[in-house]
C-alpha cells in the first residue's frame, strides 16, 4: 500500500496571490513579536515627534524666504506695456501735445495713443478717500521698502496675481464745467530710452477778418498741477511698489518744467508652478522754473524720461523642489522610526540587566519562553484537520489508502506551507 505523500492545489493563482508571492517586504507574525511598556511609550512619542517635524517642514516650505539673483537681460526685442493714468489740472483743449518718443525714432502713433477725458480736478469724498489711502500706503512703502521687501515678495510668491486693474470711471458733476484732463491708456514701448511728453501751448482759432478767414493762435493759461493715479510697466502685480502712483504735484507758476527720471528694472518672479515677468522702477524728480535771466531755458510741461537696466532681477523661493521635499519628509520619518527602535532595544537591554540582578523571579516571569500549553487553540485546529483528512481518506479509498499518521501529516503540511 502506498502512502499519500502530498496534497496538490490545482486551482489557478489569481493576481492577489501572485502579488503575495512577489512581496519582498516580509511581515513578522504577531506571535513572534514582544510588546513592552517601553516600546509603546517610544512608539507614541516617536509618532508625535514625526507629526511635529512634518508640520515644521511644511510650514518652512510654504513660508520660505525669497532669494534674489541677477543676470543680464537678453530679451531686448520684447514690447512692454506702459500703463498711464494721469489727471492734469487744465482742460484737454489746453494740451497741445501728448507724445512718446524713443531712440528708435519711430512714428509717435506706432506706440499707441492715450485717451483724453474731460473731467474735474476736485474729487468727490469717496474718490478723495481712496486716493489718500493709496497715497499714504505708497509713501510708507517708499520709505520702508528695505524693511518690508521680503514680506512683499513672499506674498507674491505665495499667490501670484497678474490680473490687470481696470480704469475707474470718475463721477459726473451736473452743471459744472470741466477744468481738468484725464489721460489714461497703455502704450507699447521698446526696451530703449525714451520720453513721454505732456506739454501745453497755443490753441488754433479760425477768425473772419475783412472778408478773409484767418488762423490765429491763442495762448491758453497753463497749469501743470497733476495727479498720478497709475504709472507702471508690464504685468500688474499687487505687491510691486510703483513709486509714482499716488503722487500729486501742485505747480503754482506757469513757466515750470516737471521732469521724472525713471530707471526700469526687469523682474522675473519664479513661483513653484508658474513664472511671470514684471518691472520695477526707481525715480528721481526735478521741478525747475524757467527764467531766461538766469539762463534757465526749456519748454513747460511734464516729462517722463525712462531708461532700462541691463540687469534682470530673478526672485525665487529659498526651498527645494517638490521631489526633494518629499524625499526629505520620508528621510525624517524613517530616521525617527529607526532611532526609536535603537533606543527601545537599548532600554529593554538595560531593563533586563537590572532585573536579572535586582529581581530574578520577575525576570523569569516577564521574559520566559512561550510553552505549548499557551497555544491550545492551534493544537486543536491541527487535530481537527488531521481527523478530517483521515476520515475523508477512509471514505474515498478504504482499501488502497492507509490512514495517515498524525506526525507524518504535520510534516507534510509544514512542507506545503
Amino acid at each position: 500500500m502506498a502512502e499519500i505523500t502530498s496534497i496538490r492545489y490545482r486551482g489557478k493563482n489569481n493576481i492577489i496571490e501572485l502579488a503575495k508571492n512577489l512581496d519582498a517586504f516580509k511581515k513578522v507574525p504577531e506571535k513572534y513579536t514582544e510588546t513592552t511598556e517601553i516600546g509603546g511609550t517610544l512608539s507614541l512619542l516617536s509618532r508625535l515627534l514625526v507629526v511635529y517635524l512634518i508640520y515644521k517642514e511644511v510650514s518652512y516650505y510654504y513660508d520660505a524666504n525669497p532669494v534674489f539673483k541677477f543676470k543680464p537681460d537678453l530679451d531686448m526685442d520684447d514690447k512692454v506695456q506702459f500703463h498711464v493714468d494721469i489727471t492734469v489740472a487744465m482742460p484737454c483743449t489746453s494740451l497741445s501735445g501728448v507724445d512718446l518718443m524713443d531712440e528708435t525714432q519711430q512714428d509717435v502713433f506706432s506706440y499707441g495713443t492715450l485717451q483724453r477725458e474731460d473731467t474735474w480736478w476736485q474729487m468727490s469724498d469717496e474718490e478723495k478717500s481712496n486716493f489718500e489711502l493709496v497715497q499714504h500706503m505708497n509713501v510708507f512703502l517708499r520709505e520702508e521698502y528695505h524693511s518690508v521687501a521680503d514680506i512683499l515678495f513672499k506674498d507674491i510668491l505665495k499667490s501670484t496675481d497678474v490680473s490687470d486693474v481696470p480704469v475707474t470711471p470718475r463721477k459726473t458733476k451736473e452743471n459744472e464745467q470741466h477744468d481738468a484732463c484725464r489721460l489714461h491708456g497703455s502704450l507699447g514701448i521698446s526696451k530703449v530710452a525714451g520720453v513721454l511728453n505732456i506739454v501745453g501751448g497755443t490753441t488754433p482759432i479760425v477768425e473772419l477778418v475783412e472778408d478773409h478767414w484767418m488762423i490765429d493762435f491763442k495762448r491758453t493759461p497753463l497749469n501743470f498741477t497733476h495727479r498720478i493715479n497709475r504709472l507702471s510697466f508690464g504685468s500688474f502685480s499687487r505687491r510691486i511698489v510703483q513709486p509714482l502712483e499716488g503722487d500729486e504735484r501742485i505747480i503754482d507758476e506757469e513757466s515750470t518744467t516737471v521732469q521724472y527720471f525713471i530707471k526700469i528694472v526687469p523682474t522675473e518672479i519664479q513661483n513653484t508652478f508658474s513664472t511671470f515677468n514684471t518691472y520695477q522702477y526707481s525715480v528721481t524728480e526735478n521741478i525747475r522754473k524757467l527764467d531766461s535771466s538766469k539762463n534757465s531755458y526749456g519748454s513747460t510741461g511734464i516729462y517722463f524720461k525712462y531708461d532700462w537696466s541691463a540687469i534682470k532681477v530673478i526672485v525665487q523661493s529659498d526651498r527645494d523642489n517638490v521631489v526633494q521635499f518629499a524625499v526629505r519628509l520620508c528621510s525624517i520619518i524613517a530616521g525617527i522610526v529607526v532611532l526609536s527602535g535603537i533606543i527601545n532595544s537599548l532600554l529593554v537591554a538595560v531593563q533586563k540587566t537590572i532585573l536579572s540582578f535586582m529581581a530574578p523571579h520577575v525576570m523569569k516571569n516577564e521574559y520566559r519562553a512561550p510553552l505549548m500549553s499557551d497555544i491550545p487553540q492551534q493544537v486543536a485546529v491541527e487535530n481537527n484537520l488531521i481527523s478530517n483528512a483521515n476520515r475523508m481518506a477512509s471514505n474515498v479509498m478504504p482499501v488502497m489508502v492507509p490512514v495517515v499518521s498524525q506526525q507524518h501529516f504535520i510534516s507534510q503540511t509544514n512542507k506545503i506551507n
